[in-house]
Protein backbone atom coordinates (compact mmCIF):
# COMPACT_ATOMS: atom_id res chain seq x y z
CA UNK A 1 0.00 0.00 0.00
CA UNK A 2 1.53 3.44 -1.06
CA UNK A 3 1.75 6.23 1.61
CA UNK A 4 -1.50 7.96 -0.35
CA UNK A 5 -3.53 5.09 -0.64
CA UNK A 6 -2.80 4.76 3.12
CA UNK A 7 -3.77 8.60 3.74
CA UNK A 8 -6.88 8.54 1.88
CA UNK A 9 -7.54 4.92 3.85
CA UNK A 10 -6.93 6.47 7.07
CA UNK A 11 -8.48 9.94 6.29
CA UNK A 12 -11.84 8.03 5.51
CA UNK A 13 -12.06 5.99 8.42
CA UNK A 14 -11.56 8.86 10.42
CA UNK A 15 -13.99 10.66 8.42
CA UNK A 16 -16.52 7.96 8.79
CA UNK A 17 -16.01 7.73 12.40
CA UNK A 18 -16.29 11.67 13.19
CA UNK A 19 -19.14 12.34 11.07
CA UNK A 20 -20.79 9.54 13.00
CA UNK A 21 -20.09 11.30 16.43
CA UNK A 22 -20.86 14.79 15.17
CA UNK A 23 -24.05 13.44 13.78
CA UNK A 24 -25.31 11.89 17.04
CA UNK A 25 -23.89 15.65 19.37
CA UNK A 26 -25.60 17.52 16.39
CA UNK A 27 -28.92 15.62 16.06
CA UNK A 28 -29.18 15.01 20.63
CA UNK A 29 -26.99 17.40 22.25
CA UNK A 30 -23.80 15.95 24.42
CA UNK A 31 -25.66 14.74 27.10
CA UNK A 32 -28.17 12.37 25.77
CA UNK A 33 -26.02 11.77 23.07
CA UNK A 34 -23.20 10.10 25.13
CA UNK A 35 -25.68 7.80 26.17
CA UNK A 36 -26.96 6.98 22.99
CA UNK A 37 -23.18 6.36 21.75
CA UNK A 38 -22.85 3.68 24.68
CA UNK A 39 -26.31 1.62 23.61
CA UNK A 40 -25.66 2.22 19.89
CA UNK A 41 -21.95 1.32 19.65
CA UNK A 42 -22.90 -1.70 17.97
CA UNK A 43 -24.77 -0.07 14.76
CA UNK A 44 -22.15 2.83 14.85
CA UNK A 45 -19.65 0.41 14.42
CA UNK A 46 -21.26 -1.17 11.75
CA UNK A 47 -21.89 1.51 9.90
CA UNK A 48 -18.41 2.46 9.50
CA UNK A 49 -17.31 -0.97 8.05
CA UNK A 50 -19.99 -0.92 5.59
CA UNK A 51 -18.84 2.87 4.32
CA UNK A 52 -14.95 1.33 4.05
CA UNK A 53 -15.96 -1.44 2.39
CA UNK A 54 -17.88 0.18 -0.12
CA UNK A 55 -15.62 2.90 -0.31
CA UNK A 56 -13.13 -0.13 -1.80
CA UNK A 57 -15.52 -1.53 -3.75
CA UNK A 58 -16.48 1.53 -5.31
CA UNK A 59 -12.98 2.48 -6.60
CA UNK A 60 -12.32 5.42 -3.95
CA UNK A 61 -8.56 4.44 -3.70
CA UNK A 62 -7.56 4.00 -7.85
CA UNK A 63 -5.80 7.48 -9.20
CA UNK A 64 -7.66 9.56 -11.10
CA UNK A 65 -6.54 9.79 -15.03
CA UNK A 66 -6.91 12.75 -17.45
CA UNK A 67 -10.18 10.64 -19.33
CA UNK A 68 -11.85 9.71 -16.03
CA UNK A 69 -11.81 13.15 -14.22
CA UNK A 70 -15.48 12.12 -14.39
CA UNK A 71 -14.91 9.85 -11.41
CA UNK A 72 -12.83 12.02 -9.36
CA UNK A 73 -15.61 14.49 -9.35
CA UNK A 74 -18.96 12.27 -8.98
CA UNK A 75 -16.92 9.03 -7.37
CA UNK A 76 -17.47 10.76 -3.79
CA UNK A 77 -21.04 11.39 -4.29
CA UNK A 78 -22.43 8.09 -6.29
CA UNK A 79 -20.22 5.93 -3.83
CA UNK A 80 -21.28 7.63 -0.48
CA UNK A 81 -24.95 7.62 -1.72
CA UNK A 82 -24.65 3.82 -2.54
CA UNK A 83 -22.51 3.04 0.99
CA UNK A 84 -25.76 5.32 3.00
CA UNK A 85 -28.36 3.43 1.15
CA UNK A 86 -26.74 0.27 1.82
CA UNK A 87 -26.25 1.38 5.35
CA UNK A 88 -29.63 2.07 5.88
CA UNK A 89 -31.02 -0.98 4.28
CA UNK A 90 -29.03 -3.78 6.61
CA UNK A 91 -29.31 -1.32 9.49
CA UNK A 92 -32.99 -1.05 9.27
CA UNK A 93 -33.85 -4.57 8.64
CA UNK A 94 -31.82 -5.36 12.03
CA UNK A 95 -34.29 -3.61 14.52
CA UNK A 96 -31.56 -4.67 17.74
CA UNK A 97 -28.73 -1.90 15.26
CA UNK A 98 -31.57 0.88 13.92
CA UNK A 99 -29.49 4.11 14.16
CA UNK A 100 -31.83 7.63 14.29
CA UNK A 101 -32.84 8.38 10.53
CA UNK A 102 -31.21 12.03 11.32
CA UNK A 103 -28.26 10.56 12.54
CA UNK A 104 -28.06 8.44 9.45
CA UNK A 105 -29.04 11.32 7.06
CA UNK A 106 -26.68 13.90 8.76
CA UNK A 107 -23.32 11.34 9.02
CA UNK A 108 -23.85 11.06 5.00
CA UNK A 109 -24.26 14.41 4.48
CA UNK A 110 -20.85 15.06 6.18
CA UNK A 111 -19.13 12.08 5.08
CA UNK A 112 -19.87 13.28 1.18
CA UNK A 113 -18.53 16.29 1.46
CA UNK A 114 -15.69 15.35 3.61
CA UNK A 115 -14.24 12.69 1.48
CA UNK A 116 -15.05 15.07 -1.53
CA UNK A 117 -12.32 17.55 0.49
CA UNK A 118 -10.25 14.95 1.37
CA UNK A 119 -9.19 13.96 -2.36
CA UNK A 120 -8.94 17.27 -3.24
CA UNK A 121 -6.60 17.69 -0.68
CA UNK A 122 -4.81 14.78 -1.63
CA UNK A 123 -4.43 15.94 -4.97
CA UNK A 124 -3.10 19.19 -3.91
CA UNK A 125 -0.97 17.76 -1.69
CA UNK A 126 0.46 14.96 -5.01
CA UNK A 127 0.89 18.55 -7.05
CA UNK A 128 2.86 19.83 -4.27
CA UNK A 129 5.53 16.75 -4.16
CA UNK A 130 3.91 14.87 -1.55
CA UNK A 131 3.84 11.16 -1.29
CA UNK A 132 5.51 10.92 -4.47
CA UNK A 133 8.02 7.87 -5.39
CA UNK A 134 11.66 9.31 -6.93
CA UNK A 135 11.97 7.10 -9.99
CA UNK A 136 14.03 6.30 -13.02
CA UNK A 137 13.08 5.11 -16.11
CA UNK A 138 15.17 2.48 -18.13
CA UNK A 139 14.73 1.44 -21.86
CA UNK A 140 16.18 0.08 -24.78
CA UNK A 141 14.77 2.44 -27.45
CA UNK A 142 13.58 5.73 -27.71
CA UNK A 143 9.76 4.87 -28.35
CA UNK A 144 9.36 2.68 -25.41
CA UNK A 145 10.65 5.99 -22.93
CA UNK A 146 8.31 7.74 -24.48
CA UNK A 147 5.62 5.10 -23.93
CA UNK A 148 5.89 5.65 -20.10
CA UNK A 149 6.34 8.87 -20.24
CA UNK A 150 2.84 9.02 -21.53
CA UNK A 151 1.28 6.64 -19.04
CA UNK A 152 2.69 8.76 -16.27
CA UNK A 153 2.05 12.13 -17.91
CA UNK A 154 -1.67 11.12 -18.43
CA UNK A 155 -2.39 9.78 -14.72
CA UNK A 156 -2.54 12.51 -12.48
CA UNK A 157 -2.26 10.96 -9.33
CA UNK A 158 0.44 8.71 -10.67
CA UNK A 159 2.61 9.39 -7.49
CA UNK A 160 6.16 8.66 -9.46
CA UNK A 161 8.56 12.08 -10.08
CA UNK A 162 10.44 10.75 -12.33
CA UNK A 163 14.40 11.87 -11.97
CA UNK A 164 15.69 10.77 -15.88
CA UNK A 165 16.32 7.62 -17.88
CA UNK A 166 18.62 5.10 -18.00
CA UNK A 167 19.55 3.62 -21.29
CA UNK A 168 20.10 0.11 -22.55
CA UNK A 169 21.25 -1.03 -25.75
CA UNK A 170 22.80 0.01 -28.91
CA UNK A 171 20.47 3.03 -29.34
CA UNK A 172 22.72 6.40 -28.30
CA UNK A 173 21.30 8.62 -25.98
CA UNK A 174 21.25 11.02 -27.98
CA UNK A 175 18.49 9.81 -30.10
CA UNK A 176 16.18 10.15 -26.88
CA UNK A 177 13.92 13.47 -27.20
CA UNK A 178 12.22 13.06 -24.16
CA UNK A 179 11.28 15.39 -21.36
CA UNK A 180 13.78 14.08 -18.99
CA UNK A 181 17.28 13.96 -18.58
CA UNK A 182 19.49 11.25 -20.20
CA UNK A 183 21.01 10.25 -16.50
CA UNK A 184 23.49 6.75 -17.84
CA UNK A 185 23.30 3.50 -19.18
CA UNK A 186 22.49 0.24 -17.79
CA UNK A 187 26.11 -0.17 -16.11
CA UNK A 188 25.47 3.01 -14.20
CA UNK A 189 22.24 1.82 -12.22
CA UNK A 190 24.05 1.15 -8.96
CA UNK A 191 25.43 4.50 -8.32
CA UNK A 192 22.54 6.44 -10.19
CA UNK A 193 19.99 4.71 -7.47
CA UNK A 194 22.09 5.88 -4.79
CA UNK A 195 22.78 9.29 -6.12
CA UNK A 196 19.34 10.15 -7.01
CA UNK A 197 17.79 8.31 -3.99
CA UNK A 198 15.53 6.49 -6.16
CA UNK A 199 12.68 3.80 -4.95
CA UNK A 200 11.40 2.99 -8.36
CA UNK A 201 13.05 1.69 -11.45
CA UNK A 202 10.68 1.63 -14.61
CA UNK A 203 11.42 -0.22 -17.50
CA UNK A 204 10.48 -1.32 -21.28
CA UNK A 205 12.56 -2.96 -22.79
CA UNK A 206 12.26 -6.02 -25.52
CA UNK A 207 11.95 -9.24 -23.74
CA UNK A 208 15.82 -9.97 -25.54
CA UNK A 209 17.02 -7.31 -23.23
CA UNK A 210 15.08 -7.88 -20.04
CA UNK A 211 17.17 -11.35 -19.77
CA UNK A 212 20.39 -9.58 -20.12
CA UNK A 213 19.25 -7.38 -16.82
CA UNK A 214 17.95 -10.00 -14.52
CA UNK A 215 21.00 -10.44 -12.68
CA UNK A 216 21.03 -6.64 -12.84
CA UNK A 217 18.01 -5.79 -11.39
CA UNK A 218 17.42 -8.95 -9.25
CA UNK A 219 19.78 -7.67 -6.50
CA UNK A 220 18.01 -4.14 -6.89
CA UNK A 221 14.95 -5.44 -5.80
CA UNK A 222 15.83 -7.60 -2.40
CA UNK A 223 17.64 -3.73 -1.93
CA UNK A 224 13.93 -2.21 -1.47
CA UNK A 225 13.83 -0.79 -5.11
CA UNK A 226 10.55 -1.04 -6.83
CA UNK A 227 10.75 -2.56 -9.77
CA UNK A 228 7.44 -2.11 -12.75
CA UNK A 229 7.62 -2.73 -16.30
CA UNK A 230 4.97 -0.94 -18.63
CA UNK A 231 2.40 -3.42 -18.40
CA UNK A 232 2.76 -3.90 -14.30
CA UNK A 233 2.66 0.22 -14.48
CA UNK A 234 -0.18 0.19 -17.08
CA UNK A 235 -2.30 -2.28 -14.69
CA UNK A 236 -1.70 0.07 -11.85
CA UNK A 237 -2.31 3.37 -13.39
CA UNK A 238 -4.57 2.73 -16.25
CA UNK A 239 -6.48 -0.44 -15.08
CA UNK A 240 -5.73 -2.14 -18.34
CA UNK A 241 -3.45 -4.66 -19.81
CA UNK A 242 -1.42 -3.29 -23.31
CA UNK A 243 -1.91 -5.27 -26.21
CA UNK A 244 1.45 -4.37 -27.50
CA UNK A 245 3.40 -5.21 -24.41
CA UNK A 246 2.26 -8.87 -23.75
CA UNK A 247 2.95 -12.35 -25.22
CA UNK A 248 2.17 -16.30 -24.96
CA UNK A 249 4.30 -16.22 -22.47
CA UNK A 250 2.86 -13.67 -20.06
CA UNK A 251 -0.53 -14.93 -20.58
CA UNK A 252 0.38 -18.69 -19.48
CA UNK A 253 2.49 -17.03 -16.30
CA UNK A 254 -1.00 -15.27 -15.72
CA UNK A 255 -3.17 -18.68 -16.18
CA UNK A 256 -0.45 -20.42 -13.86
CA UNK A 257 -1.46 -17.73 -11.24
CA UNK A 258 -5.03 -17.97 -11.37
CA UNK A 259 -7.49 -18.79 -8.84
CA UNK A 260 -10.21 -19.09 -11.48
CA UNK A 261 -11.96 -22.01 -9.96
CA UNK A 262 -12.24 -21.02 -6.64
CA UNK A 263 -13.79 -17.62 -7.79
CA UNK A 264 -15.76 -19.30 -10.47
CA UNK A 265 -17.89 -21.29 -7.57
CA UNK A 266 -18.31 -17.54 -5.74
CA UNK A 267 -19.95 -16.25 -8.64
CA UNK A 268 -21.88 -18.66 -9.56
CA UNK A 269 -23.50 -18.46 -6.07
CA UNK A 270 -23.69 -14.61 -6.32
CA UNK A 271 -25.22 -15.11 -10.11
CA UNK A 272 -27.85 -17.39 -8.82
CA UNK A 273 -28.65 -15.30 -5.67
CA UNK A 274 -28.74 -11.78 -7.77
CA UNK A 275 -30.70 -13.09 -10.75
CA UNK A 276 -33.33 -14.57 -8.68
CA UNK A 277 -33.84 -11.30 -6.76
CA UNK A 278 -33.35 -9.18 -9.88
CA UNK A 279 -36.59 -11.28 -11.29
CA UNK A 280 -38.54 -10.68 -8.64
CA UNK A 281 -39.31 -6.66 -9.82
CA UNK A 282 -37.67 -7.02 -13.32
CA UNK A 283 -40.49 -9.22 -14.73
CA UNK A 284 -42.91 -6.65 -13.95
CA UNK A 285 -40.98 -3.71 -15.36
CA UNK A 286 -40.25 -6.11 -18.23
CA UNK A 287 -43.55 -6.58 -18.93
CA UNK A 288 -44.53 -2.82 -18.56
CA UNK A 289 -42.02 -2.04 -21.25
CA UNK A 290 -42.92 -5.03 -24.07
CA UNK A 291 -46.45 -3.10 -23.52
CA UNK A 292 -44.90 -0.28 -24.68
CA UNK A 293 -42.83 -1.69 -27.11
CA UNK A 294 -46.15 -2.51 -28.69
CA UNK A 295 -47.66 0.34 -28.57
CA UNK A 296 -45.08 2.78 -30.07
CA UNK A 297 -42.86 -0.14 -32.48
CA UNK A 298 -44.36 -2.70 -34.90
CA UNK A 299 -42.09 -6.18 -34.56
CA UNK A 300 -41.50 -8.58 -31.76
CA UNK A 301 -40.77 -7.84 -27.76
CA UNK A 302 -38.06 -10.02 -27.08
CA UNK A 303 -35.29 -10.64 -29.47
CA UNK A 304 -33.18 -13.90 -29.92
CA UNK A 305 -29.60 -13.22 -30.64
CA UNK A 306 -26.61 -15.40 -31.29
CA UNK A 307 -23.56 -14.46 -29.16
CA UNK A 308 -20.58 -16.23 -28.48
CA UNK A 309 -20.11 -17.34 -24.66
CA UNK A 310 -17.27 -19.25 -22.70
CA UNK A 311 -15.07 -21.59 -24.55
CA UNK A 312 -16.07 -20.30 -27.89
CA UNK A 313 -19.49 -21.68 -27.36
CA UNK A 314 -22.29 -19.96 -29.11
CA UNK A 315 -25.74 -19.35 -26.89
CA UNK A 316 -28.99 -17.18 -27.61
CA UNK A 317 -29.19 -13.98 -25.97
CA UNK A 318 -32.21 -12.38 -24.54
CA UNK A 319 -33.45 -8.17 -24.56
CA UNK A 320 -35.96 -6.46 -24.88
CA UNK A 321 -36.23 -4.74 -28.52
CA UNK A 322 -35.35 -1.09 -29.01
CA UNK A 323 -34.50 -0.69 -32.49
CA UNK A 324 -37.01 -1.19 -35.43
CA UNK A 325 -37.38 -4.12 -36.79
CA UNK A 326 -35.84 -3.41 -40.06
CA UNK A 327 -32.83 -2.08 -38.44
CA UNK A 328 -30.26 -4.61 -39.87
CA UNK A 329 -32.22 -5.80 -43.41
CA UNK A 330 -28.67 -6.03 -45.00
CA UNK A 331 -26.81 -7.86 -42.35
CA UNK A 332 -25.54 -6.57 -39.23
CA UNK A 333 -24.26 -3.15 -38.32
CA UNK A 334 -21.87 -2.12 -35.64
CA UNK A 335 -24.13 -0.66 -32.51
CA UNK A 336 -23.11 3.23 -31.91
CA UNK A 337 -24.35 6.04 -29.74
CA UNK A 338 -27.50 8.21 -30.73
CA UNK A 339 -27.88 5.95 -33.32
CA UNK A 340 -30.72 6.39 -34.94
CA UNK A 341 -32.26 3.39 -35.57
CA UNK A 342 -33.23 3.36 -31.94
CA UNK A 343 -36.50 3.85 -30.77
CA UNK A 344 -38.34 6.55 -28.90
CA UNK A 345 -38.92 3.98 -26.19
CA UNK A 346 -35.86 2.03 -27.13
CA UNK A 347 -33.64 4.99 -26.04
CA UNK A 348 -35.41 5.56 -22.12
CA UNK A 349 -35.25 1.60 -21.73
CA UNK A 350 -31.55 2.06 -22.96
CA UNK A 351 -29.88 4.29 -20.39
CA UNK A 352 -31.63 2.79 -17.79
CA UNK A 353 -30.05 -0.52 -18.92
CA UNK A 354 -33.70 -1.97 -18.77
CA UNK A 355 -33.60 -3.42 -21.82
CA UNK A 356 -30.59 -6.14 -20.40
CA UNK A 357 -33.49 -7.21 -18.01
CA UNK A 358 -33.99 -10.34 -19.97
CA UNK A 359 -30.48 -11.32 -19.72
CA UNK A 360 -31.12 -12.47 -15.88
CA UNK A 361 -32.53 -15.26 -17.76
CA UNK A 362 -29.27 -16.17 -18.98
CA UNK A 363 -27.73 -15.66 -16.28
CA UNK A 364 -29.62 -17.98 -13.94
CA UNK A 365 -29.80 -20.10 -16.83
CA UNK A 366 -25.29 -20.20 -16.49
CA UNK A 367 -25.05 -18.94 -19.87
CA UNK A 368 -23.96 -15.46 -18.54
CA UNK A 369 -22.69 -14.04 -15.11
CA UNK A 370 -23.31 -10.84 -13.59
CA UNK A 371 -20.18 -9.83 -14.41
CA UNK A 372 -17.52 -10.79 -17.36
CA UNK A 373 -16.44 -9.11 -20.77
CA UNK A 374 -19.38 -8.77 -22.65
CA UNK A 375 -20.38 -11.22 -25.49
CA UNK A 376 -20.13 -10.53 -29.00
CA UNK A 377 -21.92 -12.06 -31.89
CA UNK A 378 -20.38 -14.75 -34.16
CA UNK A 379 -19.83 -11.90 -37.13
CA UNK A 380 -17.92 -9.75 -35.37
CA UNK A 381 -15.88 -12.05 -32.94
CA UNK A 382 -14.71 -14.07 -36.01
CA UNK A 383 -13.65 -10.88 -38.01
CA UNK A 384 -12.42 -9.06 -34.82
CA UNK A 385 -10.14 -12.51 -33.91
CA UNK A 386 -8.18 -12.03 -37.18
CA UNK A 387 -6.90 -8.35 -36.79
CA UNK A 388 -6.80 -8.06 -32.69
CA UNK A 389 -4.10 -10.23 -31.07
CA UNK A 390 -5.64 -12.19 -28.28
CA UNK A 391 -9.06 -11.32 -29.09
CA UNK A 392 -10.38 -14.74 -28.26
CA UNK A 393 -8.74 -14.89 -24.68
CA UNK A 394 -11.84 -12.93 -24.03
CA UNK A 395 -13.98 -16.30 -24.16
CA UNK A 396 -11.65 -18.08 -21.47
CA UNK A 397 -14.47 -16.69 -18.88
CA UNK A 398 -17.98 -16.30 -18.86
CA UNK A 399 -19.47 -12.95 -20.40
CA UNK A 400 -21.18 -10.64 -18.50
CA UNK A 401 -24.13 -8.69 -17.99
CA UNK A 402 -21.39 -5.81 -17.38
CA UNK A 403 -18.01 -5.50 -17.07
CA UNK A 404 -15.12 -3.70 -16.48
CA UNK A 405 -14.64 -2.90 -20.31
CA UNK A 406 -17.81 -1.37 -20.23
CA UNK A 407 -18.13 1.03 -16.66
CA UNK A 408 -14.41 2.22 -18.63
CA UNK A 409 -15.08 2.33 -21.61
CA UNK A 410 -18.02 4.02 -24.10
CA UNK A 411 -19.28 2.02 -27.28
CA UNK A 412 -16.69 -0.05 -29.40
CA UNK A 413 -17.25 1.26 -32.63
CA UNK A 414 -14.01 0.85 -34.13
CA UNK A 415 -10.92 -1.30 -34.55
CA UNK A 416 -8.47 0.88 -32.57
CA UNK A 417 -11.33 1.05 -29.25
CA UNK A 418 -12.77 -2.85 -29.77
CA UNK A 419 -8.56 -2.78 -29.26
CA UNK A 420 -8.93 -0.91 -26.56
CA UNK A 421 -11.68 -2.55 -24.38
CA UNK A 422 -9.89 -6.00 -24.95
CA UNK A 423 -7.01 -4.51 -22.49
CA UNK A 424 -9.65 -3.84 -20.11
CA UNK A 425 -11.26 -6.82 -20.38
CA UNK A 426 -7.86 -8.97 -20.13
CA UNK A 427 -7.66 -6.94 -16.92
CA UNK A 428 -10.81 -8.01 -15.55
CA UNK A 429 -9.40 -11.85 -16.62
CA UNK A 430 -6.24 -11.43 -15.10
CA UNK A 431 -7.75 -9.72 -11.42
CA UNK A 432 -10.76 -11.93 -10.94
CA UNK A 433 -12.44 -11.55 -7.43
CA UNK A 434 -15.68 -11.23 -5.87
CA UNK A 435 -14.62 -7.78 -4.45
CA UNK A 436 -13.57 -6.90 -8.11
CA UNK A 437 -17.02 -7.98 -9.52
CA UNK A 438 -18.53 -5.96 -5.99
CA UNK A 439 -16.93 -3.06 -7.40
CA UNK A 440 -18.06 -3.38 -10.97
CA UNK A 441 -21.38 -3.50 -9.99
CA UNK A 442 -21.46 -0.51 -8.00
CA UNK A 443 -19.57 1.66 -10.56
CA UNK A 444 -22.45 -0.02 -13.24
CA UNK A 445 -24.90 2.24 -11.10
CA UNK A 446 -22.68 5.42 -11.25
CA UNK A 447 -22.36 4.78 -14.94
CA UNK A 448 -26.56 4.60 -15.42
CA UNK A 449 -26.36 7.26 -13.26
CA UNK A 450 -24.13 9.94 -14.71
CA UNK A 451 -22.92 8.43 -17.86
CA UNK A 452 -19.85 7.36 -19.77
CA UNK A 453 -18.08 9.49 -22.75
CA UNK A 454 -14.96 9.58 -24.43
CA UNK A 455 -12.58 12.11 -22.78
CA UNK A 456 -13.92 14.36 -25.13
CA UNK A 457 -17.07 14.26 -24.66
CA UNK A 458 -18.12 12.57 -27.40
CA UNK A 459 -18.45 8.96 -28.66
CA UNK A 460 -15.29 7.44 -30.92
CA UNK A 461 -16.69 7.18 -34.86
CA UNK A 462 -17.22 3.92 -36.46
CA UNK A 463 -13.90 3.27 -38.76
CA UNK A 464 -15.15 2.71 -41.55
CA UNK A 465 -12.72 0.12 -42.54
CA UNK A 466 -14.64 -2.04 -39.41
CA UNK A 467 -18.36 -0.92 -41.37
CA UNK A 468 -16.70 -2.84 -44.61
CA UNK A 469 -15.65 -5.30 -42.89
CA UNK A 470 -18.50 -5.94 -41.10
CA UNK A 471 -20.61 -5.69 -44.45
CA UNK A 472 -18.68 -9.02 -45.84
CA UNK A 473 -20.68 -11.12 -43.39
CA UNK A 474 -23.83 -12.46 -45.28
CA UNK A 475 -26.91 -11.61 -43.68
CA UNK A 476 -28.81 -14.59 -42.06
CA UNK A 477 -32.52 -14.22 -43.67
CA UNK A 478 -33.90 -16.42 -41.16
CA UNK A 479 -32.65 -14.15 -38.07
CA UNK A 480 -34.85 -12.02 -36.39
CA UNK A 481 -34.11 -8.60 -36.74
CA UNK A 482 -31.00 -7.90 -34.11
CA UNK A 483 -29.84 -4.72 -31.61
CA UNK A 484 -26.45 -4.00 -33.65
CA UNK A 485 -23.24 -5.07 -32.51
CA UNK A 486 -20.76 -4.44 -29.20
CA UNK A 487 -21.44 -1.91 -26.50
Amino acid sequence: MSSHHLFLTLGDWLIIVLAQLGAVFLRLGFGVGAEYLADNWGALTSAVLIYMLVFYAGGMYEPPTRSRQIDFDFLPLVVTAIAAGITGLILYTRPQMTLGRGIWAISSVLILWLAYALRRLSMALVRRGLFLKQAMLLCDHPDRAEDLLRLIQGTPAALYSVTGLITCGAVPASAYAVDVPVLGTADDLGRLIDTHSVSAILLSVSPMRSHELLSRLRPLRYAGVELLDYVALSEELAQEIPLAHINDEWLMTVALNSSVVQIRKIKRAMDILISVLGLIPGIPLILLAGILIKLTSPGPVIYRQTRVGQGGQAYTLYKLRTMRADSETHGPIWAQSRDVRVTRIGYFLRKWRIDELPQLFNIFKGEMSLVGPRPERPEFTAKLAVFIPFYNERHLVQPGLTGWAQIRYPYAASFEAAARKLQFDLYYIKNMSFLLDVSILLRTFKTILVGLRHEDDSFLAVDDRLEDLMKTSAPDESAPPSEGGPA
